[in-house]
C-alpha cells in the first residue's frame, strides 16, 4: 500500500476515549444541570442517552462521534419530558460552558505505547500526518501537547465552526490540495462509523482501530482494515 499521507481521528484514536471524555461528561452535566437549577438527578439518565454505561462509551453513540449540539438536545428531551422548559438554544451554550469548564477532568492517554516515537517513524517515510477532529481547537491543542506530538502534524483541523466536519470530506481535500498529495495515497485512522463514512465520502481508504470485540465487529464490516492497537499500522502499509 502506497501511503502518502495519513489523517488521524483524535479521540479513541490517539487518546482513549473513556478515560478522557467519561470524567469531563460526568463534570459537564452535572455542571450544566447545577447552574440550570436543576433539582432533580438526572446526571445518569442523561449519561446513558449519550452512549455511557458503566464508566465505558457506545462507539456509536452520540459522546462518541457527535456534537455539543447533539448532547445538548438529548438534554433537552430527557427535561422536556420531566416537566422542564428551557430554550434549546440557552441550553446548548451551557453544555458548551459545561465542558469547556471541565476539560481539566479528563485523563490523556496515549492509545498506544510509543506514539510519539511511532509518529517520527511515518514522518521519517516521508508521510504527511494530519488530524481531523469535531472537538474544538482549545481541548484538541491541550491533548496534543500533553502527548507532545502537536507539531509533528502537517496539519490538524477541528470544529472551529467555519470548516465542515466530518462526515463531510471537505479537510481530505483541503489538506492534499495545500501538500499536493495525490489522493489515491491517503489513509483515514479512526475508531467510529463517522471516521469510515468521512472516509469513503472522500473515497479513501480507511484503517479502523477497535481494541473492543463489539466495536471490532462494527468496525470489520465497512473499514478496509481493522486494528487493535494503533502500533501496527507500520505493519500494514510498511
Amino acid at each position: 500500500m502506497k501511503v502518502d499521507a495519513i489523517i488521524f481521528d483524535k479521540d479513541g484514536t490517539l487518546i482513549e476515549f473513556d478515560k478522557f471524555w467519561v470524567n469531563v461528561a460526568e463534570k459537564a452535566i452535572e455542571s450544566v444541570l447545577k447552574k440550570l437549577q436543576v433539582v432533580d438527578n438526572f446526571g445518569s439518565e442523561i449519561l446513558q442517552a449519550i452512549g455511557v454505561k458503566d464508566g465505558v462509551t457506545d462507539v456509536n453513540s452520540i459522546l462518541a462521534k457527535g456534537t455539543y449540539l447533539q448532547i445538548a438536545q438529548e438534554i433537552h428531551k430527557i427535561l422536556t419530558q420531566s416537566g422542564y422548559n428551557f430554550n434549546l438554544e440557552v441550553l446548548a451554550k451551557e453544555v458548551l460552558n459545561g465542558f469547556n469548564d471541565n476539560y481539566s477532568a479528563g485523563e490523556v492517554v496515549p492509545t498506544t505505547l510509543n506514539l510519539k516515537e511511532l509518529l517520527l517513524q511515518l514522518k521519517s517515510q516521508n508521510i504527511r500526518l494530519a488530524i481531523v477532529t469535531t472537538d474544538n481547537e482549545y481541548v484538541t491543542d491541550m491533548c496534543l501537547q500533553k502527548l507532545g506530538v502537536k507539531d509533528l502534524f502537517d496539519r490538524i483541523y477541528t470544529d472551529d465552526g467555519k470548516t465542515p466536519v466530518k462526515p463531510n470530506p471537505y479537510c481530505v481535500y483541503d489538506f492534499c490540495k495545500n501538500f499536493d498529495i495525490d489522493i489515491e495515497n491517503v489513509i483515514m485512522v479512526g475508531d467510529t462509523l463517522t471516521d469510515v463514512e468521512f472516509a469513503k465520502n472522500a473515497s479513501i481508504k480507511v484503517i479502523g482501530i477497535a481494541k473492543k470485540a463489539q466495536n471490532k465487529l462494527i468496525l470489520e464490516n465497512v473499514a478496509d482494515v481493522v486494528i487493535e492497537d494503533l502500533s501496527l499500522i507500520s505493519q500494514i502499509i510498511g
